[in-house]
């Protein structure tokens, strides 16, 4: 029996190509972009989970106990020496231990100097009882005296080291400040997983753990307990922070409270709001459902508009004895066939696509399909269940419909007769969804323009930044060095750019809101700042040396008398604060004597806060602008590490561009933007591949009425336009639906930006219009081909 339904299904399949191609070809992008999806989406989940302690393990951290209006704060670490003092308070803490992630370059070859940027993490010993790591060689809690004791990973040892044994050995780095120091291999372990928060290719042995203080401002460490399982968190988190609020702490720790979160939460779930990385995995789960939604919808439209073709065949069968489990057999058997085949085309696409992909997330897949049987069995089942849950409208349609309206290639669903309504139904949904993501694309695309383009009240374009470094009295020798070269436009000395250093934070009443606190930026640099960084003076004058109080003081007071020192303001600063240019300024203790145009020193996402600053010129540490004249950069970028090299020999400097780092800080949008286009080609075509299937559905039906309609003298042209109306219709439908759940999502996803374009209307008429049309085109071709068929031909009966 089920060979004979296997045959019949192959022979209907082969048959009718046209079917089958357009089944398969659907349901396989379907699947491989539901593949690539969901396993980005099992790998995002697995993060931290592969520990053997993972239930039990939690992170220790400060967060504020008020939030400013306007402020948001991610701060991961807690004061240092605090989860060591409560080891001996707390019974409920096992074990713990001390993190603190860093990047070094490492000279790992004393001949050729060759320099090794080496990711590591500084931990203290309590971190292999907490993280069950594979010792391959060594002892990774031995500790030897006169060097830095560090483990390598497996894949450091054959990158750097070449797989040469290096167990034992000792190497030194350039460091970014001081001296370099020597670090001695101590053991060598398997790599750090991929899908761990702390990812690293070496750990490094801290000399020793700080004791809390209370009293003082400390730095902060990342601090994870080992807690027993039976521990419960809430009441646990409570008696903590009972116990760390009754401490001696000092001004700054007065404001924070400790908070206790899992570790499997880390990589997800640590930051709230829009900023969450959970709203990209809704984004993802969202696609990968609507992906199965849509390609179901394409199958049944395909299979009813098939099933029409059969109508007198099944009838044929029913009269000769055929049972209705026969027949939904035979349409479930013709399904898994499909489903099947579109399985093992996908699935072997996905085996190619999937380097390329890893190289686009810039990381490889802990799990995949082609690696985990558990994985690939469960796809495959559930695959294989939709295929024939897809199959069961029509089946059932079939074998409910009575032979006599059979016969005459008619179908009832739900012991109705079968219309459009229902199929109708189906391709308005599909249109609607497709319309919505291509919307919601287009929208993402053109904030992304906006992003990239906008004038952000300086000109990143050919600026250099040295990071912030110890200068070691150097600063100004460095700065004409630079300055002896054409290319070099000018440069500067400060505390502050936009990628890298500190600026300082006076909080004063807002004058327009008493009840209020407004924080004010100021920014220490030396004259140059406003030429180097491209930033326009609207009135007043800059910064200069001819001007005794344009220069920082050490002692603020003469004579019994403050001193107030010259500060340029931002434009923003001015219309919030009262004042006159070369007035001194009370509420500041500064005197403003000019006003610049603000500019974004931040990502869009954020708003442009009230900004001075002051002039300062003696550097002890800072960073350094360089400003570059057109076409010059790989000259400068070159001639800038000359430099360095010439004066800090054994010091290596972190040198970026600023127009990069502006690009880079929206690669997050940037890859929703990338998700949501693949989404749309495959969801545009899923649903041209369905509304193709209505017009065949279509035209079979009326297929006599053209020929009629041809006799009677009607064009081509005529009956074209006839019939694409309904299709207008629909298209209209889904647009009207559409529209407004595009412009919802459009919405919320530009509040996440406190500058942005408007929900772009425009955009939104020009994308329906490009989909109609196109959809249209394509229908408008097929009932171009039936129209012109002979009319004997179409009003011959079988």
């Amino acid at each position: 029996m089920i060979k004979n339904h296997l045959k019949t299904a192959w022979r209907t399949l082969m048959h009718n190509r046209i079917y089958s191609l357009s089944n398969l070809i659907g349901l396989t992008i379907a699947l491989l972009v539901f593949m690539l999806i969901s396993s980005l989406v099992i790998d995002e989940l697995s993060y931290d989970r592969q520990w053997g302690n993972s239930n039990e393990l939690y992170r220790m951290r400060v967060i504020p106990k008020e939030t400013q209006e306007g402020f948001k704060t991610n701060i991961s670490g807690a004061p240092e020496g605090l989860s060591k003092v409560m080891k001996t308070n707390f019974p409920e803490i096992l074990g713990y231990t001390t993190i603190n992630s860093s990047s070094q370059k490492l000279t790992i070859d004393g001949l050729s100097k060759q320099l090794a940027e080496i990711s590591t993490l500084e931990i203290d010993s309590g971190f292999f009882n907490l993280f069950d790591t594979k010792i391959i060689a060594g002892n990774p809690k031995q500790i030897i005296a006169g060097a830095k004791n560090i483990t390598l990973t497996a894949s450091a040892v054959q990158k750097y080291f070449s797989g040469r044994d290096v167990l034992g050995s000792t190497f030194y780095n350039k460091p970014q400040e001081g001296e370099p120091e020597a670090y001695y291999v101590n053991a060598i372990i398997e790599d750090i997983p991929h899908n761990s928060s702390f990812q690293a290719e070496a750990l490094v042995l801290m000399p020793k753990v700080f004791e809390f203080n209370p009293t003082v401002a400390s730095s902060l460490q990342t601090q994870i307990l080992l807690l027993k399982s039976t521990t419960d968190i809430n009441h646990f988190s409570t008696k903590i922070n009972k116990w760390y609020n009754g401490q001696k702490l000092n001004d700054w720790a007065k404001s924070f409270n400790l908070f206790i979160e899992p570790i499997k939460d880390i990589h997800l779930q640590s930051i709230t709001g829009w900023e969450n990385p959970m709203q990209d995995i809704y984004l993802l789960v969202g696609i990968a459902t609507l992906i199965l939604i849509l390609v179901s919808i394409n199958y049944i439209n395909l299979s009813f508009a098939h099933t029409l073709k059969r109508t007198q065949q099944i009838g044929i069968r029913k009269v000769l004895g055929a049972s209705r489990k026969n027949l939904i057999l035979q349409m479930g058997i013709e399904s898994t066939i499909l489903f099947a085949s579109s399985f093992l085309i996908a699935f072997f696409g996905y085996i190619l696509v999937s380097p390329a992909f890893e190289n686009y997330l810039e990381h490889p897949l802990t799990m995949s399909y082609q690696h985990s049987l558990f994985m690939f069995a469960g796809l495959l089942t559930t695959w294989i269940i939709l295929g024939w849950l897809c199959s069961l409208p029509t089946a059932l349609s079939l074998s409910k419909t009575q032979p006599s309206l059979e016969l005459r290639k008619q179908l009832s669903f739900f012991r109705l007769p079968l219309n459009m309504t229902f199929t109708k139904v189906l391709v308005v949904f599909q249109f609607a969804i497709s319309i919505v993501v291509a919307i919601c694309m287009m929208s993402m695309r053109a904030q992304l323009h906006y992003l990239y383009s906008k004038d952000l009240g300086y000109e990143p374009k050919n600026l250099l930044a040295i990071n912030y470094t110890s200068w070691e009295g150097k600063d100004q020798a460095f700065k004409q060095e630079l300055l002896k070269n054409s290319y070099i436009a000018s440069v500067s000395l400060t505390s502050w750019t936009p990628f890298s250093g500190s600026a300082d934070f006076k909080i004063v009443k807002d004058p327009h809101d008493p009840n209020k606190e407004l924080p004010i930026v100021f920014v220490y640099a030396d004259y140059d700042y406003i030429k180097t960084m491209g930033i326009k003076l609207l009135d007043g004058r800059p910064l200069s040396a001819d001007y005794a109080l344009d220069r920082s003081f050490t002692d603020s007071v003469h004579n019994g008398q403050p001193v107030f020192t010259n500060m340029l303001v931002s434009e923003g600063t001015a219309q919030r604060l009262p004042f006159k240019l070369n007035k001194s300024l009370e509420l500041l203790k500064n005197t403003p004597v000019g006003v610049f145009k603000e500019f974004n020193g931040a990502s869009l996402k954020f708003p442009i806060g009230p900004f001075a600053i002051k002039a300062e010129t003696e550097w002890e540490g800072g960073c350094m602008l360089i400003r570059v004249k057109e076409g010059k950069k790989k000259e400068a970028l070159a001639l800038v590490n000359r430099t360095w090299n010439k004066f800090f020999p054994n010091r290596i400097a972190q040198i970026n561009w600023q127009e990069d780092q502006v690009q880079n800080q929206y690669n997050k949008e940037k890859k929703q933007y990338q998700q949501l286009a693949l989404f749309t080609g495959s969801s545009m075509l899923i649903a041209i591949l369905g509304i193709v299937a209505i017009a065949i559905y279509t035209l079979e039906r009326r297929v006599k009425e053209i020929g009629i309609r041809k006799v009677l003298g009607a064009s081509v042209n005529t009956i074209t336009y006839m019939i694409s109306k309904s299709f207008i219709l629909l298209l209209l439908i889904a647009i009207l639906i559409a529209f407004p759940i595009a412009w919802w999502f459009t919405h919320k996803w530009l509040e996440n930006f406190f500058y942005h374009i408007d929900v772009p209307i425009v955009l939104f008429i020009l994308t329906g219009l490009f989909i109609g049309m196109t959809t249209l085109a394509i229908i408008a071709a097929r009932i171009f081909q039936t129209a012109r068929i002979n009319p004997v031909n179409s009003l011959r009966d079988e």
